[in-house]
């Protein structure tokens, strides 16, 4: 009896540690950071030209942390000022802890949410498109304007957050996507130059504008950069669409599997 009555107490204390597990709200934003809201200037490009966007739209659904899920689909224009906040996108209530967190971005129907214009979010549904990117590159007094819209679909997971939730409060966690991408010349190179010069000679009628049958046209394969590695990608449109299932991130810097 001595033995129980030392021991009972501990593991009913165990029991009730289990049960009383603790919960917290992770609150998720969307962020195209400083390159989407003001543009990408000239000193990040390998070849001097330097771009700006007028519409960033990104579509994206399966939010989700351990294993509670977000079933709404979202599309934002991340080119409107956030003055570095981003977006609210949703709020997730998970064990506290640390977190990992999933999101898709993908072509699919109608947006349930999201900062996009209404014509927007239905002309990505409409379209099959998860990324549209719109603006103009300028350089030596050229100008090229493009418009081109997307139609990869990437499942980002193991998005390590930066924040631990809390028990009984709030943490926070962004969806950063990475503009920059879009123009990187090479599909696995670690350190990947940011570049135009290709785009603006894909102009094949010179009228100032780049169109996506444009980059369609544009072989890649004797190209000294614009690797593709073992993909059977052979014209710079497809290259380029590779490169969208790369935008997204975590927390500003922070990597997820793809």
């Amino acid at each position: 009896m001595k033995i129980q009555t030392i021991f009972f107490p501990a593991a009913l204390a165990l029991v009730t540690a289990c049960s009383e597990e603790g919960e917290g709200t992770l609150l998720t934003r969307i962020y195209g950071e400083a390159f989407i809201e003001e543009g990408i200037p000239a000193d990040v490009f390998s070849d001097g030209w330097a771009v700006t966007f007028t519409r960033f739209i990104v579509v994206v659904d399966d939010i989700a942390a351990h294993a509670v899920k977000d079933g709404e689909r979202y599309a934002f224009d991340l080119v409107p000022g956030s003055d570095g906040e981003g977006h609210e996108v949703t709020e997730l209530v998970v064990p506290e802890g640390a977190q990992a967190l999933e999101y898709r971005i993908a072509p699919g129907g109608a947006a349930d949410g999201g900062n996009a214009a209404d014509a927007d979010a239905a002309m990505m549904a409409d379209n099959g498109w998860s990324v549209f990117v719109e603006g103009s590159a300028a350089k030596d007094g050229a100008s090229i304007a493009f418009a081109w819209g997307f139609d990869s679909t990437t499942e980002y997971s193991q998005c390590e957050v930066v924040e631990s939730v809390p028990n009984g409060a709030d943490a926070t966690t962004v969806i950063t996507i990475h503009s920059d991408h879009v123009f990187y010349d090479d599909l696995d190179s670690p350190e990947p130059n940011v570049s135009f010069d290709i785009v603006a000679a894909s102009d094949a009628d010179m009228d100032g504008t780049v169109t996506s049958d444009e980059l369609l046209a544009r072989d890649i394969t004797a190209e000294a950069r614009y690797q593709v590695g073992s993909r059977d990608i052979t014209n710079l449109w497809d290259f380029m669409t590779a490169q969208t299932s790369t935008l997204g991130h975590i927390d500003g810097e922070g990597h997820c599997e793809f």
